[in-house]
């Protein structure tokens, strides 16, 4: 069993970070994250997955997101993980807007981000 917790982050970009508010379409938003799942599924014998995405404003240090992944082997338990949460990071549809001292701004995928999903496949 392999778990991930993602929590609100104080910093980002070398800005402090006080809040973060994520929006959603409803229906799109769980049709992606069913689709990802299946994805994971294709690439690997996984067991079962749970994925639980909050959306609306969140404090720093709040749970924003939990990814839970079994197999009968850790190797691709963790790479089933991993790889939910590349497609999480990049491909699903939420859209950020991080609250600072500066004002608010929407937040993009990090470059770094994007290359790990190309890793992927994604």
């Amino acid at each position: 069993v392999v778990t991930f917790c993602g929590l609100v982050r104080d910093m980002n970009l070398d800005n402090s970070v006080s809040s973060l508010f994520l929006e959603h379409y409803p229906g799109m938003t769980e049709k992606s994250l069913l689709s990802i799942i299946e994805l994971a599924r294709d690439k690997w014998p996984l067991g079962r997955i749970r994925v639980v995405h909050r959306v609306g404003r969140l404090q720093v240090s709040e749970q924003i997101v939990f990814v839970g992944v079994t197999s009968q082997h850790r190797q691709v338990a963790f790479q089933g993980a991993e790889f939910i949460m590349d497609f999480l990071k990049t491909q699903a549809p939420f859209w950020k807007k991080e609250t600072t001292k500066d004002g608010q701004y929407w937040v993009d995928a990090k470059q770094s981000d994007n290359h790990k999903a190309k890793l992927w496949g994604i």
